[in-house]
Parts: structure tokens; sequence; C-alpha cells
């Protein structure tokens, strides 16, 4: 049951997410219907501008790359990063004709040494919890934000054990496959935050075991 106890203080085993992503992959999108009203909840919280550069982190097989595309329009641009090569080749064939439009991007690289061409204007975080479990991935990341950039971050969270147990039970047997540590869960957001000049939880979702929390680059 590492999923369990040993999960709670492991640190994020990349090699170990390769391998589940490279598992996943096929199936990814049919797997993520539950959520994919709230990726579209949390662009919106990023309220993106024409002509703006947004980072998808951790953008998996891109199901937002589009939407994202057509917010920033083609004066602005979409860098996708995903470190798993199963994953971002899905995400290359998202568009018509499997080719990336000029104003999209994807950096299959580990988020710690990623190195965008751009700063961001806004960045989203879709259910990255490893990432969020990673100072290095983190002060890379913000590294290459612009002061002032939003920040969405949208992800799972557990509830309190005295009356949450059973819910917190079944949602990390569900979500083991997508997530090497559980480190940090009752409150994911806690290094993110303290890297930003204000990030709060806005919104929570699915009887309190998902969230959204926005904010901004200091």
């Amino acid at each position: 049951m590492n999923w369990w106890f040993g999960g709670l203080n492991a640190a994020p085993d990349r090699a170990a997410a390769l391998a589940s992503y490279r598992a996943l992959a096929a199936r990814y999108d049919a797997s993520c219907r539950l959520i994919e009203h709230l990726r579209l909840v949390a662009i919106d919280a990023l309220a993106l501008q024409p002509g703006e550069t947004v980072y998808d982190v951790a953008c998996g097989t891109g199901a937002v790359l589009p939407v994202l595309a057509q917010r920033v329009g083609a004066d602005g641009r979409v860098i996708g990063i995903e470190q798993s090569p199963d994953m971002a080749e899905r995400a290359a064939g998202r568009f018509a004709g499997s080719a990336l439009p000029p104003n999209v991007t994807l950096l299959i690289a580990g988020v710690e040494e990623a190195q965008p061409s751009a700063l961001a204007d806004a960045l989203l975080f879709c259910y990255t919890h490893d990432i969020l479990q990673s100072p290095r991935a983190l002060d890379n990341l913000l590294a290459h934000a612009r002061p002032g950039a939003r920040v969405a971050v949208l992800g799972l969270r557990l509830l309190p054990w005295w009356w949450g147990a059973p819910i917190n039970l079944w949602k990390l047997w569900r979500g083991r496959h997508y997530r090497t540590t559980s480190r940090g869960l009752r409150e994911p957001w806690a290094l993110i935050a303290s890297r930003l000049e204000a990030l709060q939880v806005q919104r929570f979702f699915h009887l309190g075991t998902s969230y959204l929390a926005v904010g901004r680059v200091a």
C-alpha cells in the first residue's frame, strides 16, 4: 500500500512517473473525463489576453492546448511542458493535420530542467501534484515568469481524516497511477503559495477533494 503509507513521505520519482504515464497514455483522455469542465474553469481564472504567453505545465496529452491557443490568439504563445514522450506524442497530434500551429510549442523535458523560450504571462497547473511537491520544478518555472504573471492551480487534495477517511482512501487509490507521492496532499498548494505574492484557494469541487487556487508571481 505504498500509494497510502510510503507515499505520504516520498519525494516525487521521475522514473516511476515516466513508466506510469507510458502505460496510461493510450487511455489517459478517457480517464480524465470527470475533470474536463474543471480544466476550463481553471483556464477562465487566468483571464488570458490575445498576445500573451501561457505555460501548460505537465500538459499531458494536450487536452487544453487548442483552447489556450485560441485564447491567446495568433500573436500569443502556448508552451506545453511535458516530460513523458508518450504523452507528448499524443499532444502533438491534437491539432488538425497532426502539426502544431505556429503559436504552440511542445517542450519535452522535466519541469526542473525545462527552458521555455519565452517568459510566461500565465501558468496553468492541472492535476500536477508531483510538480507542486518539487521545489526545483517550481523555482525553475517561476524564474521563467514575468512579474505579476497569473497562476491557476487545479488539483486533488485530501479531506480532514476525522470525517473524510473513506473518501480519502478512495481518492488515494484511484489516483495512484497519476502521481508518485502523496506528500502534501492536505494542502498541496503550500509550496507554490510560499513562492507567490498571493495564492488563494477560490473553489472546491468533488465533495471538496478537488480545488482551484489562483495567484500571481511576485
